[in-house]
């Protein structure tokens, strides 16, 4: 199994009203790294954080992505083709939401490339929960794309914040794969240091590295993990409580790799 975090696909394109297909960015050379570590192109596998085909109305402000204006199989599809768009000549999509009726554990073995949608933090967690994805996804040989907010779930412990507000967060049971937690959209740099929901996000982070070290991944930066952990931009971590630069001695000691 190979685990790929990124805070930021840039695609497939959407403008608040349509979603389509598009190519993937490859400045920071995110394509040439996932086509030497998906051999096979057979099976796309979809799991959808909004669950629901659409978002209903009733759904909380702060659960809603902007994504009213489309489906679930529209945006794994416009997912699907920009992957194809940018090389990888898959052949078969299957979207795990609701209407799903197939064998997970069947299909995801089967399976050679996994999305995993950002979105709600707890609700993404719930649904791969519900699914047993923890238990399956160990015996899987291919590779597993956590996207965005959905980088945060494969460690023992996930931390949720709200809006940069020190008062609203949550720690959940995470999926216990890795022991370690990596934080995306977080760059650490100094001119976001008068802002006061990255301080606190920040204050929130360090304290949660209490408890488990954290990674903290940039914008348009991305970690691979497997067995050994490789970086790709500048990547900070967070250990009980202190930033620290990443080192390969440090992830050594740290993770035990």
């Amino acid at each position: 199994m190979k685990l790929v975090y990124t805070s930021n696909l840039g695609c497939p394109y959407d403008d608040g009203k349509m979603v389509k297909a598009a190519t993937i960015d490859n400045s920071n050379g995110f394509v040439d790294v996932l086509k030497k570590l998906i051999i096979k192109t057979g099976t796309f596998m979809f799991i959808s954080n909004r669950w629901e085909k659409e978002t209903p109305p009733s759904q909380p402000k702060d659960e809603v992505f902007n994504d009213y204006h489309y489906t679930n199989e529209e945006f794994a599809k416009a997912t699907y083709e920009t992957f194809c768009n940018s090389g990888f000549k898959f052949k078969k999509l299957i979207l795990v939401d609701c209407e799903y009726d197939g064998d997970f554990e069947k299909d995801l073995k089967n399976s050679d490339f996994i999305f995993i949608q950002n979105g709600h933090t707890p609700r993404g967690l719930k649904i791969l929960k519900k699914l047993k994805f923890e238990k399956f996804i160990k015996s899987f040989d291919g590779v597993v794309l956590f996207c965005g907010t959905a980088a945060k779930l494969p460690a023992t412990k996930v931390l949720s914040t709200h809006h940069g507000n020190l008062q609203e967060f949550e720690i959940e049971k995470g999926l216990g794969l890795k022991n370690y937690s990596v934080r995306p959209h977080t760059d650490i740099k100094t001119k976001y240091a008068f802002n006061k929901k990255y301080r606190n996000r920040i204050k929130l982070i360090k304290e949660f590295s209490k408890s488990i070290p954290v990674i903290a991944m940039g914008a348009k930066h991305f970690v691979v993990d497997d067995g050994k952990l490789t970086f790709y931009g500048k990547n900070k971590m967070f250990v009980n409580g202190k930033a620290k630069n990443i080192t390969e001695t440090n992830i050594k000691n740290l993770f035990k790799l």
